[in-house]
């Protein structure tokens, strides 16, 4: 499985890149948003991607991303039913991964229905099916390193992870002892 790939962009379309992995004889074409497309145009200078492998009726597909946070959306995207892999990317390249992360906890189905190709079912069953399963990562940078008992306490409550990173990263702060932490996060939650 290609993971990873780290290389020269040696031609670029809008929703894809052609990069020369160092010490390989050969060019993949790697299909990406629009936004990445845009920001690595053709020049001799490097670009790293996490990547995943798609096996189609057209053969297999090559797929980039910038972030961790960009693969875990659109593996979580593909596994809607109805949503496929380039769905996936035409759905990243109109909401970037965090403003995505944002409009499916909100149910915000509306902002979902503006990508193309993304009717009401289909913006009703990204909400019902991944409402509150993933986190942005300004929310899980702002959340204290030491608070991984404390988040795990919130999800025994019946909290999803979203909302017990939103509740740590709004109440709680480096130092708090576990039981603060929790403490401090039921507050933030219930304040909303």
């Amino acid at each position: 499985m290609i993971t990873r790939v780290i290389g020269k962009v040696v031609d670029a379309g809008e929703s894809w890149l052609e990069i020369r992995p160092h010490g390989l004889g050969i060019v993949l074409r790697t299909h990406v948003t629009e936004g990445t497309a845009a920001s690595h145009p053709i020049d001799p200078g490097e670009v790293s991607l996490f990547t995943r492998i798609q096996v189609g009726d057209d053969g297999p597909s090559l797929f980039g991303f910038e972030s961790r946070t960009e693969v875990n959306v659109y593996e979580a995207l593909i596994g809607v039913s109805g949503v496929g892999p380039r769905l996936a990317m035409r759905i990243l390249s109109a909401l970037p991964a965090d403003r995505l992360i944002h409009a499916l906890n909100r149910g915000d189905d509306k902002a979902l229905q503006s990508v193309s190709g993304v009717g009401a079912r289909t913006a009703g069953r990204l909400v019902l099916e991944l409402q509150g399963k993933l986190v942005a990562d300004e929310v899980a940078g702002a959340v204290p390193d030491d608070s991984d008992e404390a988040i795990e306490a919130l999800l025994a409550l019946g909290y999803t992870r979203a909302e017990a990173m939103d509740g740590m990263s709004r109440g709680a702060e480096p130092g708090m002892s576990v039981e603060q932490q929790i403490s401090a996060a039921l507050k933030a939650l219930a304040a909303r």
